[in-house]
Parts: structure tokens; sequence; C-alpha cells
């Protein structure tokens, strides 16, 4: 899965981490992402998207698509790596109509 085809789609994608820095910078070239991740220290992001764990120390790993006019259009709970980029790709092209998908 390449950025290059959310980008076609008019898709931005962002990740967001309560990590510090150095653990962020770690991930990104781990797992060599093609996205920001957005640092979110003080957990505020986090709780906004009701993403954090059940006794509050850690964020789970969820996906959310957001509409062009601001609002969830989707949220995936759990998000397992493997295939996940092309679930979501398919999920944008439905929601702009993308003709590739017809």
């Amino acid at each position: 899965m390449r950025k290059s085809q959310f980008d076609a789609l008019g898709a931005h994608i962002l990740g967001v981490s309560a990590d510090k820095p150095e653990l962020q910078r770690t991930f990104i070239e781990a797992f060599d992402l093609q996205f920001p991740l957005i640092p979110d220290r003080e957990k505020r992001i986090i709780d906004a998207y009701g993403a954090r764990e059940v006794l509050g120390l850690v964020a789970k790993r969820r996906s959310f698509l957001i509409a062009p006019d601001g609002t969830i259009a989707r949220i995936w709970l759990a998000v397992k790596v493997e295939g996940h980029a092309e679930e979501v790709l398919s999920a944008v092209r439905e929601m702009v109509g993308d003709p590739a998908t017809s």
C-alpha cells in the first residue's frame, strides 16, 4: 500500500502518539511510516477520540476516517496492521466515489 494511493484521492494520513519523540522516531523508522506522527504527550487528542485504554495508561491502536465535512465517517476499533491500509483505502474510495471501485 502506497501513500500515493491515498494522496490521489485527496486523503491525508496522520498518526497520533503519546510516546516520547525518540520512541516515535524509532517507530517511524522501524515501520517505514510514510506519514507524520502527531505528538500527544498530554493525551488530549487521544482522549478526544476515546482511544485510551481502560486503566488510562496507554492508547489503543484505532483508526478514524474523517469525511471532508469534518465528521467521523468510520471508526476501526480493533486495528491489525496487516491488511488495514487496504481496508481504509477501500473505505476512502467508497466515501469519495472513486471510479476504481466501480
